[in-house]
């Protein structure tokens, strides 16, 4: 290709000097070298954010749990629990009517 040129007279419109090339080359480096900084931040704030929502998740999870079993405690504590609840409230010959109840077929809807 070059001979081409060079047969016909031609010559590449643009010239860069060697300083010009060496000042490019600096540059470009330099910038790539900040951008892959800054990516290894960003990566690591993505890092560091993504931990802090797996120990909120932790925590709620933990609470709601804890919260729940001292309730059940408190139940099992007391003896009244819904099913005793209802039947506290039942009169003796509704409570012995329980003991004949049957259900012949399951209807389906």
């Amino acid at each position: 290709m070059d001979n081409l040129f060079d047969d016909i007279g031609k010559r590449m419109p643009y010239r860069e000097s060697g300083e010009y090339v060496d000042n490019l080359i600096d540059a470009t480096t330099d910038r790539a070298i900040q951008q892959q900084a800054m990516a290894r931040r960003s990566r690591l704030r993505g890092l560091i954010a993504a931990s802090a929502a797996a120990v909120a998740v932790l925590i709620v999870s933990l609470s709601i749990s804890l919260f729940n079993g001292k309730s059940t405690q408190q139940a099992a504590m007391t003896g009244q629990g819904p099913l005793d609840e209802f039947l506290n409230t039942l009169s003796d010959e509704e409570a012995a009517q329980l003991t004949y109840y049957e259900i012949d077929e399951i209807p389906e809807y």
